[in-house]
């Protein structure tokens, strides 16, 4: 009989789970159980494939991502703003406490900040940043965790591998800065 990792296993569950309409991950590396709705996995856990988003079933993610950035960013001409939060999606209207905007060099900047109870994979979760450069490819997309987080169990899910990106093969994936506790997708 063919042995299998523990992480392995978490990751392919994890797959299979997240092509599913009820989400489930690991909560530690043993245990398999369902988030609740509250568990942001299904709007950011595009992240986890590379930064790209583009494989099933991340492809569905980055829609909602999409979906729900699309709700607060306003535009008009060339200039951004905050959509009032009655033209936030609904569903996550009540988990959000406040959404600041930013405008500076070279970013124009996106802090999402969430009301106590909100996780992503079980963690707290306290902010997701995102920021671009106007008229430009460039921005990063950011998920702040509270202090009392414990990431590393989550990071095994975040995946990196080489890809051709903007003509260059490149290795992508997502970086965690312990100091700030956030997971981080950089774009160029």
């Amino acid at each position: 009989m063919k042995s299998i990792s523990i992480t392995s296993l978490a990751l392919l569950a994890t797959a299979s789970l997240l092509s599913t309409t009820t989400l489930a991950a690991p909560i530690s590396s043993k245990n398999i159980s369902s988030y609740k709705s509250n568990d942001m996995v299904h709007v950011f856990g595009w992240m986890e494939d590379a930064c790209s988003g583009e494989k099933p079933p991340y492809k569905k993610i980055a829609a909602k991502d999409t979906a729900f950035t699309d709700s607060i960013r306003g535009q008009k001409a060339y200039d951004n703003f905050v959509k009032p939060k009655a033209q936030w999606l609904s569903e996550y209207r009540n988990m959000i406490k406040d959404v600041k905007m930013k405008k500076g060099e070279p970013y124009t900047e996106y802090r999402v900040i969430f009301n106590k109870g909100v996780t992503y994979r079980g963690q707290p979760l306290e902010e997701y940043k995102f920021s671009f450069i106007p008229e430009s490819s460039g921005g990063e997309n950011v998920l702040k965790f509270a202090p009392t987080a414990t990431i590393p169990t989550i990071m095994p899910n975040f995946q990196t591998r080489t890809m051709e990106y903007w003509g260059e093969m490149e290795k992508r994936g997502a970086t965690y800065n312990p100091k700030n506790k956030t997971v981080t997708c950089e774009f160029w």
